[in-house]
């Protein structure tokens, strides 16, 4: 089977020739940030099937990796950085920390919750990762200098400022 996509230029053909309201509606960029955002999150997820991780485990390693040592915050704050649900949230810690990737140390100012911990197994497996996901952002931009690479960038943070304020 292909798994050639239609492309974008070729949905918006279809568009003009049959349905030539959605053609006026749609904006085009629009069309070609969500299939970049496709194709990119499948090879990630591929990439990180090699390493026996979710996106989603990825994202919160990569968080925990981000904070000041000793790469630790509330689960309230992984859940945030996160957008998930809290139910899923828990699913998550569990599959971590089964894994041995974070551990769930009690917080000093409340001794009844828990906080969450980069394992020193966690913080080893997600600065491996550092070069791979370089690599798939390098390779997804290849076709761009390093001056239209900055340009987009302002693009799309002026795009999305009114959602990140």
């Amino acid at each position: 089977m292909d798994d050639k996509r239609t492309t974008v230029d070729e949905l918006r053909r279809q568009q003009l020739d049959n349905w030539p309201e959605m053609y006026e509606a749609a904006e085009p960029t629009v069309l070609r940030i969500l299939r970049a955002s496709d194709v990119f999150m499948k090879q990630t997820t591929a990439e990180l099937q090699n390493y026996k991780l979710s996106r989603a485990e990825f994202d919160a390693l990569a968080t925990l990796r981000r904070q000041s040592s000793p790469h630790r915050i509330t689960p309230t704050e992984l859940c945030k950085a996160l957008l998930i649900s809290s139910g899923g949230l828990t699913k998550l810690l569990h599959r971590l920390e089964s894994a041995k990737l974070i551990s769930r140390p009690a917080s000093p100012e409340d001794g009844r919750s828990l906080l969450v911990q980069l394992s020193s197994k966690g913080k080893e497996l997600i600065e491996t990762l550092v070069a791979p996901m370089g690599q798939l952002h390098a390779n997804r931009m290849r076709n761009l200098s390093a001056n239209e690479r900055a340009h987009l960038d302002r693009l799309l943070k002026k795009m999305m400022a009114d959602s990140e304020s």
